[in-house]
């Protein structure tokens, strides 16, 4: 049997890309994602109902379980396939979550939302500029002395390990019939992915390639304090550990 081979760059416009990541991660199940919800309720003091935004909503899961707690909820992502997904499991959980195919710099509300959120949102895919427009726009849509709780995903620029070189890690999973391996490495300090997906029924092999920009404590907290936002906090935990150079994962930004 001769399989037909493509290879697809990074980006979450395109069909073939989504469905690596669709079909490589695993995302965390419903408890867990009440779980998480109880964490930002907590953390930042959130009661229903309030109008809130998530931006790069993946399969929905945080903003259903938001919705179910009474609260409007309106989420965002780049990824249609992820969104239909989104939207499924919204009608089955029988809750109302405004779905959009859309990017944060593209929003058009002004002071309308009480609280945002981008949970495990990676930023390092973008160019300086796209993460100015991002924040910028974010900022813009949230009311006045309300929060954008961001917790930061990707690789991180910590001291002392710049221009670090790891060896390329394969590990390999199977899904719906699928077999996908995936091979991590850093080099010179750039993180990259490569990924294989292996379809025997439509004898289809898929490469997928991509490099995430590697960011330092300082380069989010610029980026953020340059999005106007009067207050940004860091933290390594959601026990609310300050952050350090070294640690750092949640951004708390008031407006």
């Amino acid at each position: 049997m001769v399989m037909k081979r493509k290879v697809v760059g990074r980006a979450w416009e395109k069909k073939d890309a989504q469905r690596i990541v669709e079909e490589g991660i695993r995302f965390p199940d419903a408890n867990a994602s009440a779980k998480d919800v109880d964490m930002m309720e907590d953390f930042v003091g959130l009661n229903p109902p309030l109008d809130i935004l998530e931006v790069a909503c993946g399969i929905g899961r945080y903003a259903i379980e938001f919705a179910k707690r009474g609260y409007r909820v309106v989420a965002i992502d780049g990824a249609k396939q992820l969104l239909d997904q989104a939207e499924r499991a919204a009608q089955d959980a029988n809750v109302a979550v405004e779905f959009r195919l859309q990017s944060a710099s593209e929003l058009t509300e002004k002071d309308h939302f009480d609280f945002i959120l981008a949970y495990w949102h990676v930023i390092g895919f973008m160019k300086d500029e796209e993460r100015k427009r991002h924040f910028s726009a974010i900022h813009s849509a949230l009311k006045p002395g309300c929060s954008f709780l961001y917790v930061f995903q990707g690789p991180r620029l910590v001291p002392g390990k710049k221009g670090e070189t790891i060896a390329p890690v394969r590990n390999w999973t199977e899904k719906d019939g699928k077999f996908v391996l995936t091979e991590r490495s850093v080099q010179d300090g750039i993180p990259e992915e490569y990924s294989i997906v292996i379809d025997t029924e439509a004898a289809e092999i898929i490469e997928y390639r991509e490099q995430k920009g590697v960011l330092g404590y300082k380069d989010v907290l610029d980026h953020l304090k340059g999005a106007g936002f009067k207050s940004v906090k860091g933290y390594k935990d959601f026990s609310k550990n300050p952050a350090t150079p070294e640690e750092f994962s949640i951004f708390v930004c008031q407006k």
